[in-house]
């Protein structure tokens, strides 16, 4: 079966791990699989028996990864802060505030080699939830160098801020705009500067389509999850993007659509979106692992355990290709405002 055939049942997407607090977020290297937790750290995710957490006083980890030193840089949904848990659990803050003003709602730090971190803020705001009745677009997100000694913003005016990340070859970050239904990217620059917002694939990912997180796979392409569908889209290297799985409350989509367009939303009609009978609900994070890089493991905060699938084999593109441009699609991208 080739990629762009390629899709899942429910039947396909398999528990791993158990006794999980909101594993937002999933890492694979390796050491292993690892997921942030609301105990106040992360921890590695052991197929079988209890997960041990490592780190502590982290409110509401979210987003993290690890740097080649064994540590995670971790971002603290909850407290707005961007922590370091070091690899016998030591954890410390190096950034809670940019000159003078607190950060706002933190979600997600991405480690870019060993001294800097590109930081995504969801809104200046705490907490992130009244960004849904706010018409104001102030998502940013922050590159710290040498632990924060240095620290400016390179990005701003983004919709609700979410998973930031380095592409394979280093020349983009690629950022999620929840509440713009998007991934966007961003040419960085050899001084650490970014280059200006280009839309990755369409413009938009679907009505009620609210992207959390995102990972590119072996053959190039893009695996978003779309948390308020319960979903996995695809966009290819062509641009174009496929659904190979979605277990979607169709009211419950809609009316968090309308609160989008409207900006009167609450997190109770995202809550609402999970009131389905599949094994995916409100998923918010996507890795690859395994010898070949085809085990998929999928986090959100709808469950207490993680989700594993496989991709095909063998992808009708050929490994280690990446995202080229097309019109309308990754390797031409449409310039936003």
């Amino acid at each position: 079966m080739s990629s762009r055939e390629f899709t899942l049942s429910a039947a396909d997407l398999v528990p791993y791990g158990r006794g999980l607090q909101r594993p937002e977020c999933v890492w694979v290297d390796r050491d292993g699989v690892w997921t942030s937790d609301a105990r106040g750290g992360v921890c590695r995710v052991p197929a079988e028996g209890q997960p041990q957490v490592l780190g502590a006083g982290i409110a509401e980890p979210n987003g993290f990864s690890r740097r080649p030193d064994g540590s995670f840089v971790v971002a603290g949904l909850g407290d707005g802060r961007l922590h370091q848990i070091a690899a016998d659990g030591h954890t410390r803050v190096l950034l809670e505030s940019l000159d003078g003003s607190p950060l706002g709602t933190v979600n997600y730090a991405c480690a870019d080699g060993p001294q800097r971190v590109w930081l995504s803020v969801m809104t200046r705001h705490l907490p992130w939830v009244s960004a849904l009745r706010s018409r104001t677009r102030d998502g940013y997100i922050i590159r710290l160098d040498n632990d924060g000694a240095r620290a400016q913003i390179v990005a701003d005016g983004l919709d609700l801020t979410n998973e930031v990340k380095v592409s394979p070859d280093g020349r983009h970050l690629y950022a999620v705009e929840t509440l713009g239904c998007r991934l966007v990217r961003f040419a960085i620059r050899p001084d650490g500067s970014l280059g200006a917002k280009e839309c990755v694939g369409p413009a938009n990912l679907g009505r009620g389509a609210l992207p959390d997180g995102f990972a590119f796979d072996p053959a190039g392409n893009i695996w978003v999850t779309i948390i308020s569908q319960n979903a996995l889209q695809v966009i290819d290297r062509d641009g174009a993007v496929r659904v190979p799985y979605s277990d979607i409350n169709a009211a419950a989509v809609e009316d968090i659509a309308r609160a989008v367009e409207q900006r009167d939303g609450t997190l109770d009609q995202l809550i609402a979106c999970m009131n389905v009978a599949g094994p995916l609900r409100l998923p918010t994070s996507i890795a690859f692992g395994g010898p070949d890089g085809h085990t998929a493991f999928v986090g959100s905060v709808g469950l207490d355990h993680l989700v594993t699938f496989r991709l095909p084999e063998h992808s009708a593109h050929s490994r280690g290709q990446r995202p080229r441009i097309t019109r309308g699609g990754i390797g031409r991208p449409r310039l936003i405002a």
